[in-house]
């Protein structure tokens, strides 16, 4: 309690507290929240819960008695267990937000009583992939009806890059560079992830090829990215889905299609998933068996 009424700015502006601290150099938004405090009693209860919790691991587990004597360690040994235990993105986001907050808290607090001591926890570093693949497996196929909302959208890039993601399961990265020099009669030539080149020849929406072709040429394009950024795709899929979602679940939905199609023509459950890991640029079954097929 003590700790966290160092950054108790209730009631005053975030938006002001937020130029000021664009205007002394802080970049991006990890940067700026470092150097903002709290404005809502909503998120200084959340971030006060998620430190309590944290308190009780590290004193059951680890000895910490006093929270001023906080360590790096401390704080990745507590996310850690949190890994092991299977939280969802949100929860792990939230924490890993909570104890950022309560770094810079226990920096102000170590000013205003000159205990000499700095806070560096570089939780957004130390836990960068394990935050992006938390955020992937919380992705889940859209349904059937979300899908129909969406391979309505009226702007035709944007349309477009649905049924590539839907039909073809590309990446909205590999959408944006697309170009004619890909597209080879019934399949895609694309350059992906990691700049490993593969073909996608199970494609399920039959016109798609055609359309795209004719869609860079009606246009002048010589790459889809002149049509449409990233930003905006998600934007119209977020606008037609209830303000929610992102082109990357279409994928997941190419994934289950394209393992059902692959066991209707008899292959085995393995094979088929198998064979939709390499229609999807991964080399691995289990990604498609434990994110991509839900």
């Amino acid at each position: 309690e003590e700790i966290f009424k160092e950054i108790n700015e209730i009631g005053n502006s975030k938006f002001n507290a937020k130029n000021e601290a664009r205007s002394t150099g802080a970049r991006g938004s990890a940067g700026i929240a470092k150097e903002t405090c709290v404005y809502s009693y909503r998120t200084l209860d959340s971030y006060r819960e998620s430190v309590k919790n944290f308190a009780v691991y590290a004193k059951e587990n680890l000895g910490l008695k006093d929270l001023t004597k906080t360590t790096v360690d401390h704080v990745k040994s507590y996310l850690n267990s949190r890994l092991a235990e299977g939280v969802s993105h949100k929860t792990f986001q939230v924490e890993k937000a909570a104890l950022n907050k309560f770094e810079t808290a226990l920096n102000k607090y170590s000013q205003a009583h000159n205990l000499n001591k700095e806070y560096s926890f570089k939780l957004n570093e130390t836990f960068k992939s394990e935050h992006k693949n938390l955020r992937r497996s919380d992705v889940k196929a859209y349904s059937a009806k979300v899908v129909e909302k969406l391979l309505n959208i009226e702007n035709k890039a944007v349309n477009l890059a649905v049924r590539l993601a839907y039909g073809a399961g590309l990446r909205k990265s590999e959408i944006l560079k697309l170009s004619e020099k890909n597209l080879h009669g019934n399949k895609i030539e694309i350059t992906g992830k990691g700049g490993k080149t593969r073909v996608v020849s199970q494609i399920h929406d039959k016109n798609l090829i055609t359309d795209v072709k004719n869609f860079l040429k009606e246009n002048n394009l010589s790459k889809f990215s002149q049509a449409v950024n990233g930003s905006k795709i998600n934007t119209e899929i977020r606008a037609a889905n209830g303000n929610s979602g992102s082109i990357h679940a279409l994928r997941h939905n190419y994934a289950i299609n394209t393992i059902k199609t692959f066991q209707a023509a008899d292959f085995s459950r393995v094979e088929a998933v198998h064979m939709t890991s390499i229609e999807l640029g991964h080399e691995r079954n289990e990604i498609i068996e434990t994110v991509y097929s839900k």
